[in-house]
């Protein structure tokens, strides 16, 4: 063997049992890379997984949800007929629709000068929260509503039987312990929930704003909606302001069992709970109301709401022990009388009556938070309404159920139950009535042509661009300033008809009227007052606008104005601020009951008083004189003391839910339409 080629062979070898130090690198390199495409590819899968997920379990709840409302939809005791006969004794339908609307939460935050689309876009995820949907239910056959009160009301409904309802009445009977066994009190009767069922329920669809309890004093809750976290940098400033929006909010359902064979009217000597002086939360009385304190009407119903899931109305009591108030179970027949339904309530005024029932909503306060919202949408609209009206917002939450907790040092906490809630995490609950008079307009689309020729008359054409806005819709308000604009020189360039009839909200004209749209630059643009909008009049004309830009003559000879006044007025929906700040635009059933009351109600300058109003909790009113509506006909408006503020016959709503998962970043909503005509 060649020695020096063994030795040449057996280095080369040895030089090749090793990697090179950049082999290493690359080797590293691409495992790495692998590592990290694997990496990648699983976080992609289970964000991909996670996204699914979000979607069916928001789908589910959605379906739920719908499902439930749904059901009380027809489960509806009456149809949409306004006003309702009192002799029908069908319940009632309201809704409710409060001054923010699907676009408001995108328009009102929309950056003057936006960096970023999502500093721009922050509050998109918000639609509308605050409408109302109030009705009468009839379960389904063979089911049942079941709610919870006090012991104690089971115990007086006992005995008011004994005393007063049996074949051989024991007016001297009472509660002994023949009939009530020894171990229980009556502070335990009124701290411990029994459950009962009904056939019939008032129910309530509403968002409510989930403050901590307690922290806003309940007979003057004025800053309902708490806005602290941070939102969108709306001046530019580089700091995050607040968007006006609640920071957290709820859907909830309140179910309060319709039982008008419980006499639940407790005579004064079981009025205290034994355990805390009379008229305390436990025993359920009423605030006692007070002229010179509205609060007391508008909260008088907080305790009775707070204790039992019972629809009840205040009710006056007169025995040897004086007057004082207590609280009645309704009827199908007492809830047609606005008076008598959950959260309604009459502002006094003076010592003469007070206003027609009304919701009693939260009178938000704070100029940088609920009002910033709302205040623009009951602007311009007439008849003096301007940014200082109140009562409107959302339902107080001292009118939620609470539970009594004993404390070890004697007395009770107050806990909230949340057992209304039925979802926290909605984002939107907008309720919608169907206008057959509304007109839809066309848009020529981002294009800005009509069509593919520019002409009118391919407008909406197939594969065009071209839209259909309806008064919801926030370009419904920037094609009308178009078409007022260029009014009447050149009255077809931006006006297209494209049909008619559409879901609004109810008193869409002030919204769109009111409607900002803001630029990149420069000041936000809405629509001309309403005294430069002729050429666009005839658009307001609808049964749900509530706004008439037509000035003509109502039944009184009175000018109409903006507003069809004589409606507003006399459905106690709109009261002057110089009496009491209200404008709650509402579609409800009413009812013509007040026409057979045999008493007028009293004219103010603007507005009506109603003497029952105050009569019914025992004060003395002037007396006043009979229905003017003698001769029975009604077919003269000035013959009519309360007439239907939406004199028209609905013919459908539509309710859209809207839920969030914040977590996956998802959105999805849901469409109910229930038809109201039969």
């Amino acid at each position: 063997m060649n020695t020096n080629t063994y030795s040449k062979n057996h280095c080369r070898f040895r030089r090749r049992s090793a990697l090179t130090l950049i082999e290493v690198m690359i080797a590293t390199t691409i495992t790495l890379l692998m590592m990290l495409a694997l990496a990648q590819g699983f976080k992609t899968l289970s964000q991909t997984i996670s996204e699914g997920r979000s979607m069916l379990t928001l789908s589910d709840q959605l379906r739920g949800l719908s499902a439930l409302l749904r059901s009380d939809l027809e489960g509806c005791t009456t149809t949409s007929d306004t006003p309702q006969s009192v002799l029908a004794a069908a319940g009632y339908f309201k809704y409710y629709d409060g001054p923010i609307s699907d676009a408001t939460a995108t328009l009102f935050n929309h950056l003057p000068a936006p960096t970023t689309v999502e500093n721009r876009l922050s509050a998109s995820r918000w639609g509308d929260i605050d409408d109302i949907l109030m009705c009468t239910v009839k379960a389904k056959p063979g089911q049942a509503f079941r709610g919870k009160v006090p012991w104690a009301l089971l115990i007086i409904d006992r005995m008011n039987y004994e005393r007063f309802e049996k074949p051989n009445p024991s007016p001297s009977w009472a509660p002994s312990s023949a009939n009530i066994p020894d171990w229980i009190s009556w502070a335990d009767a009124w701290s411990k929930d029994v459950t009962i069922s009904s056939e019939y329920a008032e129910i309530v669809w509403f968002m409510l704003p989930l403050n901590e309890f307690n922290t806003i004093d309940p007979s003057n809750p004025d800053n309902a909606v708490i806005d602290v976290a941070p939102g969108v940098d709306l001046n530019n400033d580089g700091i995050p302001d607040t968007d006006g929006m609640p920071d957290r909010i709820a859907l909830c359902r309140r179910v309060l069992l319709i039982r008008p064979d419980l006499n639940i009217a407790a005579p004064s000597p079981l009025f205290t709970s034994g355990a805390v002086t009379a008229g305390d939360y436990l025993s359920m009385q009423p605030l006692v109301p007070s002229l010179g304190a509205p609060n007391t009407f508008r909260f008088m119903m907080q305790y009775p709401y707070q204790r039992c899931d019972l629809s009840i109305r205040p009710y006056t009591i007169t025995d040897a022990a004086g007057t004082f108030l207590t609280s009645k179970c309704n009827s199908i027949e007492d809830l047609q009388l606005p008076e008598n339904r959950f959260a309604h309530y009459g502002f006094p005024i003076g010592n003469s009556g007070t206003t027609l029932p009304q919701l009693a909503l939260s009178t938000e306060s704070s100029a940088t938070q609920y009002l910033a919202l709302t205040n623009p949408a009951f602007e311009n609209i007439g008849l003096t309404i301007n940014a200082g009206l109140r009562d409107r917002g959302f339902l107080p939450s001292c009118f939620m159920r609470t539970k009594p907790v004993p404390l070890a040092a004697g007395g009770y906490s107050i806990v909230p139950l949340l057992e209304e809630i039925v979802a926290s995490n909605v984002v939107g609950f907008d309720l919608k009535g169907y206008d057959t008079s509304v007109k839809q307009l066309g848009h020529p689309g981002a294009d800005g042509t009509w069509g593919n020729d520019g002409t009118l008359v391919q407008s909406g054409w197939a594969g065009t661009d071209d839209q259909s806005l309806a008064p919801s819709d926030p370009g419904y308000a920037l094609q009308l300033n178009l078409i007022n604009n260029a009014y009447p020189t050149l009255p077809n360039i931006h006006e297209r008809q494209s049909g008619s009839g559409a879901y609004v909200d109810a008193g869409w004209g002030s919204k769109v009227v009111n409607s900002t749209h803001r630029q990149l630059a420069g000041p936000d643009i809405r629509l001309s007052t309403a005294s430069t909008l002729a050429g666009v009049s005839k658009y307001f004309a609808s049964s749900l606008s509530l706004l008439d830009l037509n000035t003509d003559i109502d039944g009184n000879g009175n000018a109409r104005g903006l507003i069809p006044a004589i409606a507003l007025y006399n459905s106690g929906r709109y009261v002057d601020p110089s009496l009491h700040q209200s404008y709650q635009p509402a579609f409800d059933t009413f009812t013509n009951a007040y026409e057979f009351d045999g008493e007028a109600f009293i004219r103010a300058a603007p507005g009506l008083v109603w003497q029952g109003g105050l009569r019914r909790f025992d004060f003395v009113v002037p007396q006043g004189f009979a229905d003017p509506g003698s001769d029975g006909m009604g077919d003269d408006v000035t013959e009519r003391d309360a007439i239907p503020q939406i004199p028209y016959k609905l013919p459908s709503i539509q309710a859209t839910i809207r839920v969030q998962d914040g977590r996956a970043g998802s959105l999805q909503q849901i469409s109910v339409v229930h038809d109201l005509t039969n």
